[in-house]
């Protein structure tokens, strides 16, 4: 019962080391239009027209490219999508985190009529 206790105690350790670690990566979002979906590279595109100005040096400014896991939250008016489901020229709204310099999707929420028209 002991050693039981003891792999349990430890296995908490460690995923709340892990759950402190990805919390600590900095978040960051942006808008604008996708301009291209690539399915093979799974990397989606958008033209930032609006967002982060945190980045010193404006890294985001501009065609930003996202790496998409399977982690990656996709959306549209709270119903769930999926990577097939984003195409050039829906406007969307992308939160990310950067490692290493490449940007990945943590959630992409593309924009109905409604929400995009205030672009």
């Amino acid at each position: 019962m002991k050693k039981v206790l003891a792999i349990g105690l430890a296995l908490t350790f460690v995923i709340s080391i892990a759950i402190v670690a990805i919390a600590a990566e900095e978040m960051f979002s942006l808008k604008g239009p996708i301009v291209s979906v690539d399915a093979k590279a799974k990397t989606v595109t958008v033209n930032s027209v609006e967002g982060v100005t945190t980045a010193a040096d404006n890294r985001w400014k501009g065609n930003v490219t996202f790496a998409i896991n399977d982690m990656t939250k996709i959306s549209m008016d709270k119903e769930k999508k999926t990577f097939n489901d984003l195409k050039a020229g829906q406007n969307v709204k992308v939160k990310f985190h950067e490692k290493n310099g490449k940007s990945s999707a943590v959630e992409i929420m593309i924009m109905s009529g409604k929400k995009a028209s205030g672009y």
